[in-house]
């Protein structure tokens, strides 16, 4: 398989991760893919700036991005690695982070030429190095969101009329 070039600059995001089962058990990340291809996640809060995960992209095991709703920034970039750690990123309400040697200039420059990364982005060139990866766009939850109402609706018609026939 023939695997992407590497990136010219690492890119950093300021993303959210989740801790826990609930938007309030969150914590502020920065999410990198560097320039060798190495994936981290680096805890903002903490005073170092300590390190949370440090792989390769072919050691995630299963990769999918869920998009919000509505704009919703919870749109999540979900990773298991083959070790068995699993992140879920909020890729919505990234930000790209400064690299340490640019001005205020360099970096302005930088965002308008370069932009933000889609959440696809992600996704594409994880399958490129392998990994499972899925993305499901608000379209698609929305679509199975109908289709779960729809069945919901025959299931009670059905049971309806088995409990009370109508003749």
């Amino acid at each position: 398989m023939n695997q992407p070039a590497p990136l010219q600059t690492d890119l950093r995001l300021n993303v959210t991760i989740f801790t826990g089962a609930t938007v309030f058990q969150t914590k502020k990340v920065r999410l990198e893919w560097t320039r060798q291809d190495r994936i981290r996640i680096i805890d903002l809060e903490s005073p170092q700036e300590q390190v949370l995960a440090d792989f390769a992209p072919q050691e995630v095991a299963k990769a999918s991005y869920v998009g919000g709703t509505y704009g919703s920034q919870q749109s999540t970039l979900n990773l298991k690695t083959v070790s068995g750690q699993k992140f879920r990123i909020m890729i919505g309400d990234a930000v790209i982070s400064p690299q340490p040697w640019e001005s205020v200039e360099q970096y302005n420059a930088r965002i308008a030429a370069e932009g933000m990364p889609t959440p696809r982005w992600w996704t594409d060139r994880l399958a490129t190095f392998g990994v499972n990866a899925k993305h499901l766009g608000a379209g698609k939850v929305w679509l199975w969101a109908l289709g779960g109402v729809v069945a919901l609706i025959v299931v009670i018609a059905v049971v309806t009329l088995i409990a009370d026939p109508p003749f």
